[in-house]
């Protein structure tokens, strides 16, 4: 039960990691999508609304992860009481 735990409670670590950076590409895609939008750059915007569509997939993605493998070491940690 304990190595399970273990490996669960490092796949928390590197999912949330993983939601950090992708919080990170959503902040950049809207910095640059605003950016385009007072420059006129439809380039620009493009860019940046596409960033910032995948960094919310992404966050949302592993988050939901995150709270599956909070949910599975909280019925682990209450199966060992």
């Amino acid at each position: 039960m304990s190595d399970m735990a273990d490996y669960l409670k490092e796949k928390v670590a590197e999912v949330r990691l993983a939601r950090f950076i992708g919080e990170v590409v959503w902040a950049f895609g809207s910095c640059i999508s605003v950016a385009g939008l007072f420059l006129n750059v439809l380039s620009l915007v493009i860019t940046g609304f596409s960033l910032l569509f995948i960094g919310l997939y992404l966050s949302v993605h592993y988050e939901l992860q995150r709270l599956d493998y909070t949910h599975a070491l909280e019925k682990i940690s209450r199966k060992g009481k």
